[in-house]
């Protein structure tokens, strides 16, 4: 059987904690919601609800949590699952949100990610051999990113990084070979580079330090992507619309993006489409909008398979 995208990621439950009115005028009230998060899921949900055959690898855990995760994506066809269990295998993200949605602060606890290494192996290598794309965090362990790689090279697999972490291990930039296409935003980028600019500069900057097609992304200011194709940058506008919550909307954007490159789309035509996703996600409160799945635009059929232009760096 082969799959649209594979994804490499994170299990993670939200606690978001919403600024709901306040108590005489004066102490804030909070409500609190539950939700299903991590880039990897929140990947591997979106690009299911798209129409693309989905898998997954990452670590889990045990108990309600990992059960919750599990079930989510086996419903929505995402398989196989590829996990590891650990004890903290599953992360837990807490979120502050003013009254317009937007965060305030957070505090998220991941796994280690060394405990993933032993998910690379036979099963994990006949699933990226039947994938069109490979989507990974970037915040994986080393050894297993540069494993993936390697496996996604022998069958012309583009490998998709999401540069995730930032702030336990670094920016990473000598992993950038590793990648065919980079998504990340602003601040990631600049964490990257180690220069200011804008979304086109940084875009123009990191594509020539490996990946061939990058897209990086500044909220309510769109998004740039340049290529190997056309180097020049191009940016798109974001769509305007109001806020719910912008939780997860970087992830909608990257997924969609992913989907109709797999597809056979440019990649301008692609961040365009990421672009509308992000839109309906930042209507919703979840991180994961369910609308995505009956917009016709975003689950137009398949094309055709992307091929990444010119040779990846060494």
């Amino acid at each position: 059987m082969g799959y649209d995208v594979l994804v490499l990621g994170s299990l993670v439950m939200d606690r978001k904690y919403f600024a709901v009115g306040s108590l005489g005028g004066a102490a804030p009230v909070w409500g609190v919601q539950r939700h299903h998060g991590g880039v990897g899921r929140n990947i591997a949900v979106n690009t299911a609800r798209l129409g693309a055959r989905t898998a997954f690898a990452g670590l889990s855990g045990y108990g309600r949590d990992a059960a919750d995760l599990e079930a989510e994506l086996t419903g929505l066809g995402v398989r196989p699952l590829h996990l590891l269990r650990t004890e903290d295998g599953t992360g837990h993200w807490d979120v502050l949100l003013d009254e317009g949605g937007r965060q305030i602060t957070s505090r998220i606890a991941l796994p280690d990610p060394a405990a993933g290494r032993d998910l690379a192996g036979p099963a994990l290598a006949g699933t990226v051999a039947a994938a069109k794309a490979v989507a990974a965090e970037g915040g994986l362990d080393e050894e297993l990113l540069t494993w993936l790689s390697r496996e996604a090279g022998k069958h012309g697999t583009p490998v998709v990084g999401l540069p995730t972490r930032q702030r336990d291990f670094g920016p990473r930039a000598h992993l950038l070979p590793l990648y065919d296409v980079l998504l990340l935003n602003a601040r990631e980028a600049r964490a990257l580079t180690g220069q200011p600019g804008t979304p086109a500069e940084q875009a123009r900057r990191l594509l020539g330090r490996g990946p061939r097609v990058v897209v990086v992304t500044a909220g309510a200011d769109g998004a740039a992507v340049a290529s190997a194709e056309q180097p020049e940058p191009l940016t798109l506008p974001a769509e305007a619309g109001p806020c719910a919550d912008d939780t997860g909307a970087g992830d909608a954007l990257a997924s969609a993006f992913l989907v109709h490159l797999v597809r056979g789309a440019s990649p301008k035509a692609a961040l365009a489409l990421g672009l509308r996703a992000a839109r309906l996600t930042i209507a919703c409160r979840q991180n994961t909008c369910r609308t995505l799945a009956t917009d016709p635009a975003l689950t137009a059929r398949r094309t055709g398979r992307w091929t990444p232009p010119g040779e990846r760096a060494s």
